[in-house]
């Protein structure tokens, strides 16, 4: 199984593309994830500027292989070298920021797209994308439209139809409240509101508005997303999700600009391994603490004492409880 992905990433076609990406071609293998004893291995080389068991930190190297300048104190932990999850990604806080970027880019909200001037000029400079180079005119810019740019018309739209939809008691909060469809923006989404925008939502809008080359890698997306926050999770479709985001990461390559790619989107990559490693996705992420953090922020009468507030709270209530019944 290994071996066959191994073969499919080093033949497929988009190595050898170079209108996109970084304009250049791509030979190198997928990078390998390394075991903790393969961490300290590399941290602990005769290289110059390595590090021992007491120095945890150095300048970089320029001249060494790996990409390490400092050693995390979790490896002083006698099982950290062990471990296969080191690091247990956040799916809620990913797939926020991933549906507000997308919404972002779409509706070319101020602050939150990042189509802007100095996005064109690094293509530009970077020479790909050439028909969405900047155009100068006189003293300003004129940035030519992007293929899943969309009318004012078919903005407002879009934000109606998020509006106009309906949802079980207890399913989703008033996602309409959130919606502002004059100005053809939103404001004030949730976590639990993008989960189920981009998850529901999303895909049925942007067939009917975008175009077949950009919808088709957004729905994969969502789907992805999907996939990954079943509640039964099995190896084989693992697999399959893991291998996909990587060519779906490369679609979105097609149709957005590089400013859209930053480690947020890159962090997808690791999710469905993740899932392989720890277990589904509901056991892991931060709903339920997040819910837990805003039940003891409501504890919170003095400000100037917030801990002291919540815990002479949960003293009262289990005081309370403890109370015989007469």
């Amino acid at each position: 199984m290994v071996e066959s992905i191994a073969i499919w990433e080093i033949n497929h076609p988009y190595r050898r593309t170079k209108s996109y990406f970084d304009n250049t071609r791509e030979e190198r293998p997928a990078p390998q994830a390394l075991s903790g004893y393969d961490v300290l291995a590399q941290l602990n080389t005769s290289l110059q500027g390595s590090m021992g068991d007491n120095t945890r930190n150095r300048k970089r190297d320029t001249e060494r292989p790996d990409n390490w300048k400092k050693k995390s104190i979790f490896f002083e932990l006698p099982y950290w070298r062990t471990v296969l999850l080191r690091h247990n990604l956040d799916v809620m806080h990913i797939e926020k920021n991933i549906s507000e970027s997308v919404i972002g880019m779409l509706l070319d909200i101020d602050g939150k797209t990042k189509d802007t001037l100095k996005s064109r000029l690094d293509i530009q400079e970077i020479r790909i994308e050439k028909p969405l180079h900047p155009i100068k005119s006189g003293d300003k810019y004129i940035l030519p439209p992007v293929s899943y740019a969309m009318s004012k018309t078919k903005k407002i739209k879009f934000c109606q139809l998020i509006k106009d939809v309906k949802f079980p008691d207890a399913y989703a909060s008033n996602i309409s409240r959130c919606v502002n469809v004059k100005e053809a923006r939103h404001f004030g989404l949730k976590s639990h509101d993008h989960h189920v925008v981009f998850q529901r939502i999303f895909p049925l809008i942007i067939k009917g508005i975008l175009p077949k080359d950009a919808y088709d890698p957004l729905i994969e997306l969502s789907l992805f997303f999907g996939n990954l926050c079943a509640k039964e999770l099995h190896m084989d479709k693992l697999d399959k999700i893991d291998k996909s985001i990587r060519v779906i990461i490369c679609k979105l390559e097609h149709i957005f600009l590089p400013s859209f790619f930053d480690v947020i989107v890159h962090l997808a990559i690791h999710l469905a391994k993740e899932a392989k490693e720890g277990s589904p996705v509901q056991f892991r992420w931060m709903y339920f603490i997040e819910r837990m953090l805003r039940t003891l922020k409501g504890y919170v009468r003095n400000m100037a004492r917030p801990e002291g507030s919540i815990a002479g709270a949960i003293l009262q209530r289990n005081a309370w409880h403890s109370v015989p019944n007469i």
